[in-house]
């Protein structure tokens, strides 16, 4: 598949322990074929995106190409068993990205004189673009084989790819849910992680979208407006939760409600858990057990085409990366796990 690096299996034994007694999913799990054939068999597909130049084309701190990495031994390690058989996962690779990584590398917009600074700007939002049309065409081609894609890493901006390549699968226009601090609704002025949604609903492929979580503190005034005046847009943010009681449950169903019956995407930004290591991390927010609540609940909900994990940035917050990767590897266990009882 273009632009796809699969894993071999020898990478995957490397990543997984071994222990008498006991099965893990790394000895489960499925790769692609030597010569790129999906097999038959797996219902989600896991994709990462090792990147951050969407975070820092939104001026934003990098650290979010390290996910896929700290995630995936974590994912492996975990047991396979009557609630999820790791038979029913196929570890499909990476969004090959190497060459936009070494053409953008060191690329800072917020250091350097004013042209620096716009010179940079204007090479990472192209490479967004780029990105944008790379991830698409991968998560196009994994629905089309008959996988739901779980995406993990990289920016937010890759939202916009993952909607992009499930519409184009599924021959229309998607729901989204997403549970995020940040709207991601920002200007269409140049792609960045910080406005994948304004672009989606603008390229028609996205119908409707809700988010859970959206924080009143760092949401901009022009944002609340386009919330306020777009009937395909609803926002239950984060204050209003803490102010009448309202919780994380209940938010995802109204979530769910909003999006409807039709087929969707949910997005997950680490961001909005207290305290994570993320390109923009919160002092307060979900807690993990009501994050990964979240995520099963809306996977369970929604008529799910693809799911993504982003954000998270092993080394720019107080957790060790491993534990980062172990909440990661939760929460993809969790909707996995939604997936396959369907």
């Amino acid at each position: 598949m273009k632009h796809l690096r699969p894993p071999t299996a020898d990478e995957i034994r490397t990543l997984t322990g071994v222990r008498e007694g006991e099965v893990r999913l790394g000895e489960r799990v499925r790769v692609p074929d030597r010569d790129g054939t999906l097999p038959i068999g797996p219902r989600v597909a896991l994709l990462g995106v090792p990147e951050d130049i969407g975070v820092r084309a939104n001026l934003g701190r990098a650290g979010a190409r390290r996910m896929w990495r700290a995630f995936l031994p974590r994912f492996l390690n975990m047991q396979s068993n009557a609630f999820l058989d790791g038979a029913s996962v196929l570890v499909a690779g990476t969004v090959d990205l190497r060459d936009l990584r070494r053409t953008t590398r060191g690329l800072d917009p917020t250091v350097g004189g004013p042209r620096a600074r716009a010179d940079a700007l204007a090479t990472l939002r192209r490479a967004q673009g780029e990105i944008d049309g790379r991830v698409a065409t991968v998560v196009e081609g994994l629905r089309r084989a008959g996988f739901v894609p779980v995406v993990v890493g990289g920016g937010h901006g890759n939202a916009y790819g993952v909607l992009a390549g499930c519409a184009r699968a599924a021959g229309r226009a998607l729901g989204c849910v997403n549970v995020d601090l940040h709207a991601d609704l920002r200007p269409r002025e140049g792609r960045h992680s910080g406005n994948g949604f304004s672009y989606a609903l603008e390229d028609g492929h996205l119908s409707r979208y809700a988010v859970v979580g959206m924080s009143e503190a760092y949401a901009t005034q022009a944002i609340v407006d386009a919330v306020a005046r777009d009937p395909r847009v609803c926002a239950v943010t984060l204050e209003s939760m803490l102010r009448t009681g309202v919780t994380a449950q209940s938010a995802a169903a109204a979530a769910a409600a909003h999006v409807g019956s039709g087929p969707a995407t949910l997005e997950l930004d680490l961001d909005a858990v207290a305290n994570a290591p993320a390109s923009a991390a919160a002092a307060s927010g979900f807690t993990g057990a009501e994050f990964r609540a979240m995520a099963a609940t809306l996977a369970r909900a929604l008529d799910l085409h693809a799911a993504h994990l982003a954000e998270g940035a092993p080394g720019l917050g107080p957790w060790p990366a491993d534990m980062l990767g172990k909440l990661c590897a939760e929460v993809v266990r969790d909707v996995a796990t939604a997936v396959v009882s369907r």
